[in-house]
């Protein structure tokens, strides 16, 4: 498996780094899109997910993704992207957003950004005890079998929660090559990559590689053509017994 590693790795890397590559003359002839006018009817009808603030910092991580589709979808601009998220606030989210806003007025509460936003929702919905929870799960978190889809994910959501244990680049880089299996990682320390999303598209990359390994290795025994045919006779006689009942 290392000799097949060592020969798609060149070739994965060269990829990563030719999609960092600045984009050609031609691209940047491609006329602009025209501004689109943006208003809340517009952003409900790309059907926003609500947020209740009842379920949980994982389901707030999700619904974060969710809204930020919507706002790539509905093209809504920068400065409205609190306003229209909050306007799909329910029960106790939006019990704080109206609090929030009774004590900052509402003008400042819309005025702020919605990376502000999504901090002071972390400092509501997750509190100290179950942020040590997710400390405590993130020192240990690591790739279960194949699933590197489901680590990265997690992982991602995790360095949101308790971005102190991840201070700074390298120690990001380190802590998700650690989770990694052993034969990836090592693959992935030798590449040397600058940032830590090629690092996961090149992780993402091994793991689909050991799969296929895996699947080629082990493949799945197919029936003789003489047993399919013995097995369509018999069902073809029980049919007959079926419909010619004595």
């Amino acid at each position: 498996m290392a000799d097949q590693f060592a020969r798609v790795v060149p070739k994965v890397i060269s990829e990563i780094r030719a999609s960092e590559t600045p984009h050609s003359s031609v691209d940047s002839k491609v006329e602009a899109r025209k501004p689109v006018s943006f208003n809340f009817k517009h952003f409900s009808s790309c059907n926003p997910k609500p947020f209740t603030g009842n379920d949980g910092v994982t389901a707030m991580l999700e619904w974060f993704d969710s809204i930020e589709v919507t706002f790539i979808n509905s093209e809504c601009p920068d400065e409205l992207k609190t306003r229209s998220a909050t306007g799909v606030f329910q029960a106790r989210a939006l019990e704080w957003w109206t609090n929030e806003r009774n004590i900052r007025s509402n003008e400042l509460a819309y005025a702020l950004t919605w990376e502000e936003t999504k901090a002071l929702m972390m400092d509501e919905f997750c509190p100290p005890h179950e942020q040590r929870k997710l400390e405590e799960e993130f020192w240990v978190l690591k790739q279960i079998g194949d699933d590197n889809l489901a680590y990265t994910t997690r992982f991602k959501q995790l360095c949101f929660i308790v971005p102190h244990l991840v201070s700074t680049p390298d120690r990001k880089k380190s802590k998700y090559i650690n989770g990694l299996p052993p034969s990836m990682r090592d693959t992935i320390e030798a590449a040397k990559l600058d940032s830590i999303e090629d690092i996961y598209r090149l992780a993402a990359s091994l793991n689909n590689n050991r799969v296929r390994d895996k699947q080629a290795a082990n493949p799945v025994p197919s029936k003789p053509a003489n047993q399919i045919t013995q097995q369509s006779n018999n069902n073809r006689g029980k049919k007959r017994k079926q419909s010619n009942p004595v």
